[in-house]
């Protein structure tokens, strides 16, 4: 099987995951409210008025007023009346989704933080607004694009990579940035769980993270070990794997972060310091749609939506769409109204949608780029007259930062 092959079957199986997924979701939500009556009958329209009596206009036009003794029990003894994603929508706050945006829109400023830290582990010397640039068109394509949630850290990569001649430690810096991420996620995740009460939906989570940390920290140990590394380094096999210089210098570029207590663990606390930023925006997310949430529950709330972003993290549908809804399904499921859910997740992913256009101005106008080259050609236009249509092409020693002075030397 070659490789387009794999991709191909890849990619179908991707687009299976997320309708199935997608189709699930959407069991149970409507559009219109329904309400069933204690006779059978199922009233559907817009539910105007919900107090004492029911008011709901129906989609001919008729307006009904209900009593509550008109309307059937569900199980719990609530009334049976399922409201449709219009409702969800129309009783929502409108200015705490602005809100939620406000909250959300300065992660990106601890998220280019971190890349320069861990850029500057590597002595690879980006400037904090270079990192800014570049994290807000990667954002913006991860977050706009179909292309999926790595589409960011591959242009980080590259264009990271522009910025320096260490290219192999540039682009493994990216890398290492996303394992700190999810590193993060898994690690506040195991810990919320493990703290949960037992009844908590958050117990079907613990023995997963748990055993995902578990496995981590035997991995580190293995890859880390002084003793381990000089009996594996010495297997013959390695030796002969392709592009062995350049693994080398990946693995040496890992350790070197390890190596950086300090820049590793200030990177860690900054993403959880961000993380949390996002889930507080969510969290606001789910008040305005009237879910149940307060004080008590936020954290079972920032729980659930790190499960998401795991679930948003692993290889499947471009951004885990119609996965990550059905990760909402389940564990938001005593919070709110299936048509509530649906709707706070759309509206997560809104949140994240408009803080990440800034990004589509840097890619549009290409300011990502470094002006290394830019202002190299500025500096060689400076150079006397006659020079570049000389037989012997000039020799260049030096060009200062950002291109400011030249040296030439002529043979």
């Amino acid at each position: 099987m070659t490789a387009r092959v794999r991709k191909n079957l890849f990619n179908v199986l991707r687009v299976v995951v997320c309708l199935a997924a997608l189709w699930i979701v959407v069991r149970g939500v409507t559009l219109r409210d329904h309400v069933t009556l204690t006779d059978g009958t199922e009233l559907v329209g817009d539910v105007i008025r919900d107090g004492d009596t029911i008011e709901i206009r129906l989609v001919n036009g008729e307006t009904r007023i209900l009593s509550r003794s008109d309307i059937a029990k569900d199980a719990d003894g609530s009334a049976k009346i399922a409201f449709g994603l219009k409702a969800a929508w129309r009783n929502s706050n409108k200015s705490l989704l602005l809100l939620a945006v406000l909250i959300h829109f300065p992660v990106v400023f601890p998220q280019a933080l971190r890349f320069q830290w861990l850029l500057a582990a590597q002595d690879i010397a980006v400037s904090y607004w270079e990192c800014v640039k570049l994290s807000l068109a990667g954002n913006f394509l991860n977050f706009a694009t179909p292309f999926g949630s790595h589409a960011g850290d591959v242009f980080k990569a590259y264009f990271a990579s522009l910025h320096t001649e260490h290219k192999t430690e540039a682009v493994t810096t990216v890398v290492l940035d996303r394992f700190i991420g999810l590193g993060s996620l898994l690690l506040v995740v195991a810990v919320i769980t493990a703290f949960s009460p037992p009844q908590s939906r958050l117990a079907v989570l613990r023995p997963y993270m748990l055993g995902m940390l578990g496995i981590g920290a035997v991995v580190a140990f293995a890859y880390l070990s002084p003793a381990l590394r000089r009996r594996w380094v010495n297997i013959p096999l390695i030796s002969r794997l392709p592009m062995l210089h350049q693994l080398k210098r990946v693995d040496k570029t890992a350790r070197t972060l390890v190596g950086r207590t300090g820049t590793l663990v200030g990177a860690v606390l900054l993403t959880i310091g961000l993380q949390a930023m996002a889930l507080a925006a969510y969290f606001v997310v789910a008040i305005a749609l009237a879910m149940d949430a307060n004080a008590g529950n936020m954290l079972e709330y920032f729980a659930y939506f790190y499960a998401g972003t795991i679930v948003q993290a692993l290889p499947g549908p471009p951004q885990g769409l119609g996965t990550v809804e059905l990760t909402y399904r389940y564990f938001f499921a005593e919070f709110g109204s299936p048509s509530q859910i649906v709707c706070m997740a759309f509206a997560i992913r809104v949140v994240a949608l408009v803080c990440a256009l800034p990004g589509l101005l840097v890619t549009l106008t290409g300011s990502y780029r470094p002006k290394k080259a830019e202002n190299f050609d500025l500096a060689l236009s400076d150079l006397p007259d006659g020079i570049a249509e000389h037989d012997n092409q000039p020799r260049i020693i030096e060009c200062a930062a950002h291109g400011r002075c030249i040296k030439a030397e002529y043979s």
